[in-house]
């Protein structure tokens, strides 16, 4: 059984899924969950728990994250390690990423993502940078989305409907009485 409670085995991981908008016709989580299992299986381990943070920006430090960061804060229960669909599923930052890694490491825990061969090594400098080059591309991607979304709110703001005030004064054009009013001359007061 793939999924069963913490037994001290050494490969008693924690799932780790995020999903920045869930929709009704996404499929991310399960693709997600499949890839999770894989790994989880490669290595002969178990999953003791899934850290699921849905509608949870990746631009959210782990640690903070409603679901994954009491697992890293040791609020949750013991676990050896943890497994993700893809390095971008800890995280969007470069530094965020590497820290979760190098916190893995430091406590003796096991960091394994899909698409990677075997937990990561990050004393081990090829893995090291390969991490660090997954969390950059995350990072970058993070970037463009947000670039994205800015350029998408400004150019909402900028097809807002002008007021029918300021409409009118164009149709009675420079001089008309909203000329006056714009000034503050006495005859557009009285």
């Amino acid at each position: 059984m793939i999924e069963r409670p913490y037994d001290g085995c050494g490969t008693c991981l924690l799932g780790v899924r995020r999903l920045s908008r869930m929709k009704l016709a996404t499929t991310s989580p399960e693709r997600q969950r499949a890839d999770v299992l894989a790994v989880a299986a490669s290595i002969g381990g178990h999953i003791v728990g899934w850290a699921d943070d849905w509608e949870v920006s990746g631009a959210t430090a782990p640690m903070t994250r409603p679901k994954l960061g009491p697992w890293l804060r040791d609020e949750r229960g013991p676990y050896d390690g943890l497994v993700a669909a893809a390095v971008d599923r800890l995280g969007r930052n470069v530094v965020d990423c590497l820290n979760t890694g190098y916190k893995m490491r430091d406590e003796g825990k096991l960091l394994l993502t899909h698409g990677h061969d075997g937990p990561w090594d990050l004393n081990e400098p090829v893995d090291e940078n390969r991490c660090t080059m997954d969390a950059w591309g995350a990072q970058m991607e993070l970037r463009a989305i947000q670039r994205r979304n800015r350029d998408t709110t400004v150019r909402g703001w900028l097809q807002v409907p002008q007021p029918p005030l300021l409409m009118a004064r164009r149709s009675v054009g420079v001089g008309g009485p909203w000329e006056s009013a714009r000034r503050g001359a006495p005859e557009a007061i009285g």
